[in-house]
């Protein structure tokens, strides 16, 4: 039986099902079948198959870059600890993920977290993307395809992709950090003071980093940098941009 089109299963054996023994033998089946999928997925441990999902994202443009594998590495350390970041390190070498598909890791992640959490997730996998400097095109791919199946549109991801964006470095001008505070709210020039203060009230709602009680410090604390972020993007248009009108 190939995991990777487990979905089609219940539907496989409802048919068999109806044949076997009707309407119930259908009901019987459908729901045996998804509650050993259940199961089985329920088997695989979050912090597994959220590293399953980073190695396929550092693997998605094609090729594996050093810092990116650092990155995660870090990550783990920071979130889960040294013994333990170790220990899963050592289980994905001997799982057999290879039969996993993204829906399925995916539907692991979503056994243990609140939708309200959701954006954590891509938020990981974003500062994972650009630990090499870049986001590569076939990694942004991954992410939108990830976030799909969160539920995020792209419209919303965007938000969450405009706080890993990098500028430039060094001394900015006036012009060039609205710009970049702009971008970051999910805002262009020529915005009002209305729509910047909506668009802070939104992210603020969204992804304010008390969303993330109960997880762990690391993913906290990637929460409260990028939050941060969004709150001196407001600050700075509030005291550079935004007039009265």
């Amino acid at each position: 039986m190939i995991l990777a089109n487990y979905k089609y299963f219940k539907w496989i054996a409802l048919i068999f099902g109806w044949y076997a023994g009707g309407i119930l033998g259908a009901v019987i089946a459908y729901f045996l079948v998804e509650a050993l999928m259940y199961k089985k997925n329920e088997n695989l441990s979050f912090d597994i198959a959220l590293l399953k999902i980073c190695t396929m994202l550092i693997q998605s443009d094609g090729k594996v870059d050093p810092e990116e594998v650092n990155a995660v590495r870090e990550f783990y350390y920071r979130t889960f600890g040294r013994r333990k970041s170790e220990k899963v390190f050592r289980e994905i070498k001997t799982s057999d993920l290879r039969n996993y598909s993204l829906d399925q890791l995916i539907d692991i992640l979503k056994l243990r977290l609140s939708p309200t959490k959701y954006y954590a997730i891509l938020q990981i996998l974003y500062a994972i993307a650009v630990a090499d400097g870049e986001i590569a095109q076939k990694e942004d791919l991954f992410i939108e395809e990830v976030a799909a199946k969160f539920g995020f549109s792209k419209e919303r991801l965007q938000t969450i992709r405009n706080q890993f964006i990098k500028t430039k470095t060094g001394s900015k001008t006036n012009s060039q950090k609205i710009f970049d505070s702009l971008n970051i709210l999910g805002l262009k020039n020529g915005a009002s003071s209305a729509d910047i203060k909506s668009a802070y009230r939104n992210l603020a709602k969204e992804y304010h980093p008390d969303k993330l009680t109960g997880m762990s410090a690391g993913i906290q604390d990637l929460a409260k940098e990028k939050f941060q972020m969004i709150q001196e993007a407001y600050e700075y248009l509030k005291d550079n941009y935004i007039k009265d009108k």
